[in-house]
C-alpha cells in the first residue's frame, strides 16, 4: 500500500506475484484498485472481465463464490482477482460496501473461503484510504509500502508509517510492515540520498533490499507481462526474486485467514441482519466513518493551513487559532494551557459548510500546549506532528502564533 502515486506499487504487486508463482507455489494476485492497473499489466483485456473482486465481496448467499468464476489464470499458479473501475462506487457513502454491517471484512470473508487454494496472496491496495483499503490490511499478515527514492519520499514514508498504525490500533492486533526502496539508482546521488535518510529516519522498517529502477519493467508492463516472462534473466528479476526470499523467511507463519471462522461470519446476509436496530450499529458506524475521515486528512495533512494541514491546528498572525477535527458524531472537544485543560470550555461544533469540527480560539503570541478530547477521551491530535513529551501534563501537541511587528512594538514600548 502507498497513497502515493508513481513509486512502483502496482509494479512490486505483479512482480513478486510473479515470482512467487514462478517457484511452485499457488498464488493469488488481488486487484483492489479500481485503476485495474494488475490485469493492464498482466495482458488480461477489460473486455474480457465481467466479473471483479468487488462481485465477490459483496455476493450474498449460502455459496462462497466461485474461484472459477471469478479468478482469471494469468500464468502457471498464478491467478488473478481483477478490478474495475465500478470498484470505486462500492466505498461510497451510499456504495453498496458501505451498507453492510461487515463492511471492512467482506476481502477476509472470501480469501478466507479460498484460502485451501492458494499458498500465497498478494494484493494491491488502491492510493486511497477508504474502505477497499480498510478491507485489505483486515485480510494482511503482512505490508509492503514501496517508496519511490524521489524528494518526496521520506514526507511520504512517515505518512504511510502514521496510516498503517492508526488503522491497525483500531483492529486489535499488530500487521508488521516494511518500507521498499524502489526506483533505486546508484548513478544518482539523490537516490542514495534518500535510500539513506530513510535507513536512518527508519531503522527498524526498512527492508534490507530494494528495487531498482530498470527498464525492463517499464517495456514488461507495456507488453502486459510480468518481469518473469518478458526478462527472466534480468537484473529487475533478480531484484524482486531477492524480495521474493526475503518475505518466504521473514514474514509471519500464522494468517488471520487461517482462524477466521466462516460459520461464525457468514457470507449469508438478509435484510434483517442489516436494518435491525442493534445498540452496538449505530456506535460502530459512526465509528468508521470517524476512522476514514481521520485516515484521509493524514493522507492530505501537508495541504493548506499553516500549521497542520486541512485539519489540527491553523494559527493566524492576528492570535486567532483554528483547531480543525474530521466531521464525527463523537463529543470533541480541545484542552490546553490556554483554557486550564478544561475538557468543556473549548468544544469543536460543526463548521459552517459542515465538512469539519471546528473551534476557534484567539491566543498571545508564543508556544501553547494542547490535545484533543474524543468521548472524554485526551488523545495528541493525530494531524499535527509538532508535540511536546512528557511535562507537567504528560504529552501534548504544540502550536506557535507568532509575533508580529505590532505586538513587538507593544512589547518594547512596556519594557
Amino acid at each position: 500500500m502507498n497513497q502515493k502515486g508513481g513509486c512502483g506499487k502496482t509494479t512490486t504487486a505483479i512482480n513478486l506475484a510473479a515470482v512467487l508463482s514462478r517457484g511452485g507455489a499457488r498464488t493469488l494476485l488481488v486487484d483492489m484498485d479500481p485503476q485495474s492497473h494488475c490485469a493492464a499489466g498482466l495482458g488480461v483485456p477489460d473486455a474480457g472481465i465481467e466479473r471483479t473482486i468487488g462481485d465477490a465481496m459483496l455476493a450474498d448467499g449460502a455459496e462462497t463464490p466461485r474461484t472459477e468464476e471469478h479468478l482469471w489464470e494469468v500464468g502457471a499458479n498464478l491467478r488473478l482477482a481483477p478490478s474495475s473501475v465500478a470498484l470505486a462506487g462500492l466505498e461510497a457513502p451510499n456504495g453498496p460496501l458501505a451498507q453492510r454491517h461487515d463492511r471492512d471484512r467482506r476481502l477476509a470473508r472470501v480469501l478466507a473461503a479460498w484460502r485451501d487454494e492458494f499458498d500465497w496472496c498478494v494484493v494491491d491496495c488502491p492510493p486511497t484510504i477508504g474502505l477497499l483499503t480498510f478491507n485489505a490490511l483486515r485480510a494482511s499478515d503482512f505490508v509492503l509500502v514501496p517508496v519511490e527514492t524521489g524528494f518526496f519520499s521520506l514526507k511520504g514514508a512517515e505518512r504511510q508509517i502514521e496510516t498503517i498504525r492508526a488503522v491497525v490500533s483500531r483492529f486489535g492486533r499488530d500487521i508488521p510492515f516494511r518500507l521498499l526502496p524502489t526506483l533505486v539508482s546508484e548513478s544518482r546521488a539523490l537516490s542514495r540520498d534518500v535510500v539513506g535518510a530513510l535507513t536512518k529516519r527508519f531503522p527498524d522498517a526498512m527492508l534490507p533490499l530494494a528495487i531498482g529502477e530498470h527498464e525492463e519493467l517499464r517495456e514488461a508492463a507495456s507488453y502486459g507481462q510480468a518481469i518473469t516472462e518478458f526478462a527472466a534473466a534480468s537484473a529487475a528479476a533478480a531484484d524482486f526474486e531477492a524480495l521474493a526470499a526475503w518475505i518466504a523467511a521473514n514474514a509471519p507463519h500464522a494468517s488471520v485467514l487461517a482462524d477466521y471462522d466462516l460459520a461464525a461470519a457468514p457470507i449469508v446476509e438478509t435484510a434483517s441482519d442489516l436494518d435491525a436496530p442493534t445498540e452496538p450499529a449505530a456506535p460502530a458506524a459512526a465509528r468508521a466513518a470517524d476512522l476514514a475521515g481521520r485516515l484521509r486528512a493524514i493522507a492530505d495533512r501537508s495541504r493548506g493551513g499553516s500549521v497542520g494541514g486541512g485539519f489540527g491546528v491553523r494559527a493566524d498572525r492576528d492570535g486567532t487559532v483554528v483547531f480543525t477535527q474530521p466531521l464525527s458524531a463523537r463529543t470533541v472537544s480541545v484542552v490546553g494551557d490556554f483554557n486550564g485543560w478544561d475538557t468543556a470550555a473549548t468544544p469543536l461544533e460543526p463548521s459552517s459548510d459542515g465538512t469539519r469540527l471546528e473551534a476557534v480560539v484567539t491566543l498571545p503570541p508564543g508556544r501553547h500546549a494542547y490535545c484533543i478530547v474524543v468521548d472524554g477521551e485526551t488523545t495528541l491530535d493525530e494531524f499535527n506532528m509538532h508535540r511536546l513529551d512528557g511535562g507537567e501534563t504528560g504529552a501534548a501537541n504544540l502550536v506557535e502564533v507568532p509575533e508580529t511587528a505590532a505586538h513587538a512594538r507593544r512589547a518594547s514600548d512596556a519594557r
